[in-house]
């Protein structure tokens, strides 16, 4: 479960939403309490405007990212160990759709009914995890935050007054990982 909002600068009014997210992880222990962590994910993510005087703005992302990440743990060999991972990621934008019922037309923002014009976004992640090990595997635990260095929206373009148009994202996950 992921859920997100938009970094607007200057900033407007939202409200988080939540999405799916899945994927695969390839994780390789190279020393003694560290190793890297490569993984491809889908993630639905947006945001939810809520103005003052009539209807909503919600728009809707499904996104495909990869993060790579450092991976270091804490504990002995237990059966409990505490985890952080913190690592860029890069994603692409698999759709985009938007519900607009705002009737207002001084509440109108200037991206309602303005396309994504970067498709490719670039950001960093970072998160804490509890791994349990079993038998049947190895289950985690993680809370993670995305935050996309990379405008979604162009700024500086006529008329368009926002300089910054950045996904956040804070996530929760189950993960099941097997020793191959």
């Amino acid at each position: 479960m992921a859920m997100s909002r938009m970094a607007f600068s200057p900033t407007v009014d939202q409200q988080l939403i939540t999405g799916y997210t899945g994927g695969l992880m390839l994780r390789y222990i190279t020393e003694s309490q560290l190793g890297l962590q490569l993984e491809a994910n889908y993630l639905q993510r947006g945001w939810l405007e809520e103005p003052k005087t009539s209807g909503t703005y919600k728009r809707n992302q499904e996104i495909l990212a990869f993060p790579l990440m450092t991976h270091l743990y804490f504990g002995k060999q237990t059966k409990m160990r505490l985890q952080f991972v913190i690592g860029p990621y890069m994603a692409y934008l698999l759709g985009d759709s938007e519900k607009n019922n705002v009737t207002d037309t001084l509440e109108y923002k200037d991206y309602y009914g303005k396309a994504i014009t970067r498709k490719i976004e670039f950001g960093y992640s970072g998160g804490v995890s509890v791994a349990f090990r079993t038998r049947l595997g190895v289950f985690e635990l993680e809370g993670r935050y995305n935050h996309g260095l990379t405008n979604l929206f162009k700024p500086g373009e006529e008329e368009f007054i926002y300089l910054g148009s950045r996904p956040q994202t804070i996530g929760i996950a189950v993960h099941y990982l097997i020793r191959i």
